[in-house]
């Protein structure tokens, strides 16, 4: 007992040199993560997978409503679901556009079947490739190889997605109060109060999407990594989600009139899509911070360095000596 309450004191006195380690080794990670992610060219691999998450957007959408409606038993309830969610998820867009958005949801919803399974097998194909890559981008940024041939690589893809499909609609569903309410709580007119709060906080959405991310950026790579690096990639990418949603208007009243006078009406499209390739980049960025390894950011090869010198040192020309010279000066 009294050794605990040493240890207890103990600690209480140097609080402030422990929070100063850890917060330096925080930053220095961030820091580290950061160069990993400008040394691997993120930014482009974030442009490339934006494209494959535009792709995908409008059949995601199309199949989200199915899948909702059939839930509910209400194809229009369930529209005005996944339109408000829609809205609520990326910021800033423009009410021409929503409308916009209803009235080719409202056409594709009264086609015929054929063009169902057609926009379904288009689902598929957009979220193989952008599973893809992710994959690529995550495989690029540990600098490890894809093995197997490409039907392998299909394969794993299309498992990924559809464990990634299954993430998304379980996020889908806890983020939302109506589906939330039918799927957990079908019984009560009301939610209870602590499922109410639990609902508020958005404690389910975080916590799965930690648990998932860690998974991904600890199976996705191709290389052993610690579950604590992980789960510091996990984390730093959720935090930069709800910093990026919670912010954005920031960024919007900086931008908004240049924005405006550049694009004029699409200037609300132009900031979606900016949201998205931030997703990803954040994506990337908490993917660089688990596959993090310091000697592979700053390392030096000083070996090579001295190889190189005397490699170059040996292709020097040869200074002809005159031997009358030195005769005469002796």
């Amino acid at each position: 007992m009294k050794k605990a309450k040493h240890q207890i004191i103990q600690f209480s006195r140097n609080y402030e040199s422990y929070s100063y380690r850890m917060t330096t080794k925080i930053i220095a990670k961030m820091l580290h993560g950061f160069f990993l992610f400008k040394k691997r060219k993120c930014e482009i691999l974030a442009g490339a997978t934006t494209f494959f998450a535009l792709l995908s957007f409008c059949p995601a959408m199309l199949l989200s409503i199915s899948l909702v409606g059939f839930l509910t038993g209400d194809i229009a309830s369930a529209k005005g679901i996944v339109l408000t969610s829609l809205n609520e998820n990326i910021p800033s867009l423009a009410p021409w556009i929503m409308k916009s958005i209803s009235a080719i949801v409202d056409q594709q919803l009264h086609t015929t079947k054929s063009s169902n399974v057609f926009n379904t097998l288009f689902l598929g194909y957009s979220l193989i490739g952008l599973i893809s890559a992710l994959m690529y981008g995550v495989r690029t940024i540990a600098g490890s190889r894809a093995k197997g041939g490409y039907l392998v690589e299909d394969l794993k893809s299309f498992m990924i997605g559809v464990c990634m499909s299954l993430f998304l609609g379980f996020l889908f569903v806890s983020s939302n109060e109506v589906l939330f309410k039918a799927v957990f709580f079908s019984g009560p007119e009301k939610l209870p109060d602590l499922a109410k709060t639990v609902f508020n906080l958005q404690l389910l959405p975080i916590l799965s999407s930690i648990i998932f991310f860690t998974g991904f950026y600890k199976f996705s790579s191709g290389k052993k990594i610690a579950l604590s690096h992980a789960f510091l990639g996990a984390c730093s990418f959720v935090a930069l989600f709800v910093l990026g949603k919670s912010g954005h208007w920031i960024y919007v009243k900086l931008s908004e009139q240049e924005l405006a006078q550049n694009y004029g009406n699409f200037s609300t499209i132009v900031m979606a899509v900016v949201w998205v390739y931030y997703l990803v980049c954040s994506f990337f960025y908490g993917a660089s911070l688990s596959n993090i390894e310091k000697e592979n950011v700053f390392k030096i090869v000083i070996k090579d360095t001295q190889k190189s010198q005397s490699e170059n040192l040996e292709l020097l020309p040869e200074i002809p000596v005159e031997e009358e010279h030195f005769k005469s000066a002796s």
